[in-house]
């Protein structure tokens, strides 16, 4: 059965890498897709590339046109979703490289996961390599390097943290009809897309890096990982409390954001996580640390965890 596939690419100021990350999808063993790509106002030649490679391969690529601009990436990427209609969304970032069989690969393992069931809200999410600005190998498993642990996608777990990158998902029709619109309060897209699953659908993972992450100076999103940087970040954030309480409460309304979308879609247990994780906001000290413990809302390192808990 021929399926329909869609890319969404979000671009911004993406001139430097953008023609790398299009060379590598047009260069995918599976070519059967169209790329959906919406402009966030980019200052750069970003514009006149993508319209360079739209006459290079024609039929192949929409520029979506609209009159909102510096939406940020999360919107940005929601305003492409809502614009999506393919059984099969992909989300791509401007500045990475596709492993020639990552569409492929992807689509094998999401229909597996489906198992002729598509009414089921489902993605898949890979792991990947790291590379510098030059194209370099810095890291072969991303996973490995931040101490991301694939098995950990429990909605318990997903409220405090995300796992999946964006830039690795496919989703179905399914999770785009629940997920869309995105909420303001959705804190990334894909953490979105990753509580949706968590909730009231299934997710699955390929231990196969299939992205080349580049991470850049220009690239906002991605953290510094070195040793001095973690601690650093870990000294800040421990002893800052106006900090810690906002960590805390902007997932507390993602979570109220979860609860009234999936409330139709969700068991009755699922249900009470969410309830009981909305509860950290009213409370602090011993009866917010109860809570961490008794609902398992972990993070993905015992280090990380217990910072967390110890600042209740």
């Amino acid at each position: 059965m021929q399926v329909s596939v869609q890319i969404l690419l979000a671009t911004y100021n993406g001139a430097r890498f953008l023609r790398e990350q299009l060379d590598s999808l047009f260069n995918q063993t599976f070519q059967d897709f169209t790329i959906l790509i919406r402009d966030d106002g980019s200052t750069d030649n970003t514009v006149q590339i993508i319209e360079a490679y739209n006459q290079k391969f024609p039929n192949k690529i929409t520029l979506l046109q609209d009159s909102f601009k510096n939406v940020g990436a999360t919107q940005n990427f929601g305003i492409l979703l809502e614009n999506a209609a393919a059984d099969y969304i992909f989300f791509c970032d401007q500045d990475d490289i596709w492993v020639k069989h990552k569409i492929e690969k992807s689509l094998q393992k999401i229909q597996s996961l489906e198992n002729g069931n598509d009414k089921a809200p489902c993605y898949i999410f890979t792991d990947m390599k790291a590379i510098d600005e030059a194209g370099n190998i810095t890291d072969n498993s991303v996973w490995s390097k931040l101490l991301l642990h694939p098995d950990y996608c429990t909605l318990n777990r997903l409220l405090i943290q995300n796992i999946p990158h964006g830039c690795t998902m496919v989703i179905n029709k399914a999770m785009r009809n629940l997920a869309v619109p995105i909420p303001k309060e959705a804190i990334l897209h894909d953490h979105w897309m990753a509580l949706i699953a968590a909730a009231c659908g299934k997710s699955a993972y390929i231990e196969e890096p299939l992205i080349l992450l580049r991470n850049h100076a220009q690239n906002v999103t991605r953290k510094k990982n070195t040793l001095s940087d973690k601690l650093k970040r870990f000294s800040t954030n421990f002893w800052s409390k106006d900090q810690y309480e906002y960590f805390i409460s902007i997932r507390v309304n993602q979570a109220k954001a979860l609860k009234e979308r999936v409330e139709n879609n969700i068991t009755q247990d699922k249900l009470e996580i969410l309830n009981k994780f909305i509860q950290l906001e009213n409370t602090s000290g011993l009866q917010r640390k109860k809570l961490f413990l008794q609902n398992n809302f972990y993070r993905s390192t015992f280090w990380h965890t217990l910072k967390m808990i110890a600042r209740a």
